[in-house]
């Protein structure tokens, strides 16, 4: 029976994540001043989307000033040529050798480039709306800083399926949850904002592992800085589409985040263990599903499990397709998460370390089309 308590207590955290994220909080005031935003974003051989990103850019209703940064880590195909026809209206800066890690590189461009009071990162295959900019900066008058949710726009596959299932829960909707139970969130490389003069007062991005903005999560809840959630505006994002991909993208988040939490004392926290607990819902929804053929009391976890995954797609709006997805998510992304698990351990056993790889081998994005999975 210890096993069903476990399981028990781990499906009532989860459930009170979801619905936590239903609570109201005080409607953030319109802005009445606009500081100056410098969007930056890294590339690496992604000539195939960086005009699409700069396009989103440049279409921003943000009544402020706006400098955008596309920080070129040493390209060697046309990134370079489709940047300078918006040379005008952007700052392109090209390395002249390539960084083993994305703070590295954007750490010497932040200092010496970029303009704003604030700055927003997110990644060269995001797709957003025209208020995104405006959206981000709102939530920022009452944070230091800010992640915005983020969904997978790419869903031709079964591992995209799963990763657009597991985008509702733990970037969306359990963070919401978990920033309103905890008034912490963390800071997804993905996409957010913060202040400039906090990024500065932190040292700027962390460069002891490769996972940066896990690393500015914590340093950021390790001096009390107060971090948000910005639900009023989702990104769409390239998911993983191949086993290959998932593990190549898994294994970096995995050891990035063992490694700041060796590195840094106020890794473990509330926000963080409710994060793992909330990370481990497919395994846990799995692991009942198997005990319930034994003893039928485990349907109770496992039923409060299910509603959760309903819970996190209401509250984002998920299309009536996604819903039928689910069954994938509690069946595939437990193997997946454990087969990435080991082969991190492997990899640290064997080599000492995880290497920061293209999730796709040649293109570390493939380019897709990105389409809502939202209403």
């Amino acid at each position: 029976m210890i096993l069903f308590w476990i399981l028990m207590l781990f499906a009532l955290l989860n459930i009170l994540t979801a619905l936590a994220a239903f609570w109201k909080k005080k409607k953030i005031p319109k802005l009445s001043v606009f500081p100056g935003v410098t969007i930056i974003c890294r590339t690496w051989e992604d000539d195939h989307v960086v005009e699409r990103f700069i396009k989103r850019c440049l279409a921003q209703n943000y009544k402020g000033n706006l400098q955008i940064i596309i920080a070129d880590d040493a390209s060697t195909d046309k990134t370079e040529s489709i940047c300078k026809k918006y040379e005008k209206a952007i700052t392109y800066v090209k390395a002249k050798k390539h960084h083993k890690w994305k703070a590295l590189f954007l750490n010497k461009i932040i200092k010496t480039k970029v303009k704003g009071d604030i700055l927003i990162n997110t990644d060269i295959d995001a797709v957003f709306s025209k208020n995104y900019v405006t959206e981000m900066v709102c939530c920022l008058q009452k944070n230091d800083a800010v992640s915005s949710a983020c969904i997978g726009g790419n869903t031709g596959t079964l591992i995209s399926k799963v990763r657009t299932i597991e985008d509702f829960w733990i970037f969306c909707t359990g963070m919401k949850g978990r920033n309103n139970l905890t008034n912490q969130a963390a800071i997804f490389g993905g996409s957010h904002g913060i202040w400039m003069q906090v990024l500065k007062n932190v040292g700027y991005y962390g460069e002891k592992t490769i996972t940066e903005d896990s690393e500015l999560t914590t340093v950021l809840n390790e001096r009390s800085y107060k971090t948000g959630f910005c639900d009023n505006t989702i990104v769409l994002l390239e998911d993983v589409e191949t086993f290959k991909q998932y593990v190549n993208e898994r294994k970096r988040w995995i050891d990035g985040g063992i490694k700041t939490a060796e590195a840094y004392k106020g890794g473990l926290n509330i926000h963080n263990l409710l994060f793992v607990v909330n990370y481990s819902l497919s395994i846990t929804s799995l692991l009942s599903l198997i005990s319930f053929y034994f003893n039928p009391i485990f349907a109770i976890p496992f039923t409060l499990n299910i509603f959760t995954q309903i819970l996190s797609l209401y509250q984002f709006k998920a299309k009536l397709q996604v819903y039928s997805w689910l069954p994938l998510y509690t069946l595939i992304d437990p193997i997946l998460m454990s087969t990435t698990f080991a082969l991190t351990l492997w990899d640290n056993l064997i080599y000492k370390r995880v290497k920061w790889v293209k999730v796709s081998g040649k293109k570390y994005h493939l380019g897709r089309k990105l389409k809502k999975v939202f209403k």
